[in-house]
């Protein structure tokens, strides 16, 4: 989106663009605003205090509207819990809590996620989405066991459900970053044997090859 044609006139026009590598260890930048998925595009003020972040990819012209919003306060955090506070909604609470979530704010992201949870039905697909998360900022503070325990308490209160079968594979993930490699090869022969259709079984083969040593040539 910052090569196309739109992009590159509006940054040379209206704002001043830098580029970091943020995936380097030693990332001062990455470590200020937390960096945790990529690409990120950190909004900030002239003295550096952030308005508001965009994660991920977006097509040109939502993007640049995003940004042009962020500036006016639309569409901000601080914004979005002004309308949460006048009108209380499940959606907009999980969105906040994202944003604190990909912010490096995870206290204040589990607060939220709880309050979608506690707005609505606590076994809907909304409610599994935020336990979900939950999880997920567990598993990225490297708390193995606690992941674990977090993981496997969704697929027990939502069976059968999307979330559910994610949990299998996330289970699988957990055990490998640990270093628990035994438990981590048995987890992924799990989830392919649970669901071959899944187009998750081939990042399963390529993580067993990883693993185990082995490639799909050799095990054919």
């Amino acid at each position: 989106m910052l090569t196309d044609q739109k992009a590159i006139d509006f940054f040379t026009d209206s704002v001043i663009l830098v580029k970091a590598n943020a995936e380097k260890k030693d990332s001062l930048l990455a470590k200020e605003y937390s960096i945790s998925g990529y690409p990120t595009l950190v909004l900030v003020k002239a003295d550096g205090t952030e308005i508001d972040r965009i994660i991920g990819y977006m097509d040109v012209d939502p993007f640049l509207k995003t940004i042009v919003d962020y500036e006016n306060g639309i569409g901000t955090l601080a914004d979005m819990i002004s309308k949460f506070e006048a009108n209380p909604d499940r959606m907009n609470a999980y969105e906040i809590a994202d944003k604190y979530k990909y912010s490096g704010r995870p206290e204040e992201a589990d607060t939220w996620y709880g309050k979608v949870i506690e707005l609505g039905d606590p076994t809907d697909s909304l409610s599994a989405e935020a336990r979900m998360s939950q999880a997920d900022m567990i598993r990225r503070a490297h708390e193995w066991d606690k992941a674990l325990d977090a993981y496997m308490a969704v697929e027990k209160d939502f069976p059968g459900t999307m979330q559910a079968q994610d949990c299998e594979i996330y289970i699988a993930i957990v055990y490998r970053d640990s270093g628990d490699t035994t438990k981590a090869v048995a987890q992924f022969k799990k989830y392919i044997a649970m669901f071959p259709e899944s187009p998750d079984v081939d990042y399963c083969n390529r993580q067993l090859g990883k693993l185990t040593g082995t490639t799909e040539a050799e095990k054919n």
